[in-house]
């Protein structure tokens, strides 16, 4: 008769403090504003400057859509559940390539990339906040439900921001306006996320399961001799 095996031990699941959101966050808002900014007077006035046709409009904007709501999934989700900072940090260093391209942008082909490129880091970073957000270890359904809100509010918030700065200055201006804002979250999220690592490097390592034996001592597995 063998004696019964030891389970192996389960590896326990990533729990993140309340304070990880904050680059995340800090980025996804920016995000969510740069998504919807191009429907107002911002959007007309790039298009009237650089005489593009409605149809060439509307494919840009469908085009960059399309790249946010791709990348929010993969990389943006999937990516984030495991290394949420290179993940962030990566995405809001595209939304700051997506926002220069654009702002020096001379001809409807290059904004459209620029747009895209932008759509792409929006869709991750915020990805990467729907990820981190469910592993938090207390006040999830509460920050979860603050952060869809906010979100919200800065999709709404996005063409009147734009519009009134597009009165204030050059519609180039305001596409390098969001710059030192996603620095700042660049930086908050690479901090957080080396608290993180310093926080789970000074925790004990797990002590390993005994092995199993069987009856007459020797180790399961092994022969008897």
């Amino acid at each position: 008769m063998s004696a019964p095996e030891y389970p192996a031990p389960v590896q326990p699941l990533v729990v993140r403090p309340l304070w990880s959101l904050a680059g995340p966050t800090l980025g996804a808002l920016l995000a969510a504003g740069l998504i919807t900014a191009p429907i107002g007077p911002w959007g007309s006035a790039i298009q009237r400057e650089l005489g593009l046709s409605t149809a060439t409009t509307a494919v840009t904007l469908i085009a960059s859509y399309v790249a946010a709501m791709a990348a929010m999934a993969a990389p943006g989700y999937l990516l984030g559940r495991r290394w949420p900072t290179a993940t962030g940090v990566s995405a809001l260093l595209l939304l700051v390539v997506g926002s220069l391209v654009c702002s020096l942008a001379p001809g409807a082909a290059p904004m459209a990339v620029g747009r895209v490129v932008l759509g792409l880091g929006a869709g991750t970073v915020i990805g990467v906040l729907l990820a981190v957000s469910r592993q938090l270890n207390r006040w999830r359904s509460q920050a979860q439900l603050v952060l869809g809100l906010t979100l919200g509010a800065a999709l709404l918030l996005g063409p009147v921001v734009s519009g009134v700065l597009t009165q204030t200055m050059t519609w180039r201006m305001v596409f390098l306006v969001d710059l030192p804002v996603a620095g700042l979250a660049l930086v908050v999220t690479a901090a957080s996320g080396i608290a993180m690592w310093v926080m789970r490097a000074s925790q004990p390592s797990p002590q390993p399961a005994p092995a199993a034996v069987r009856p007459s001592g020797t180790r399961l597995g092994g022969p008897t001799r």
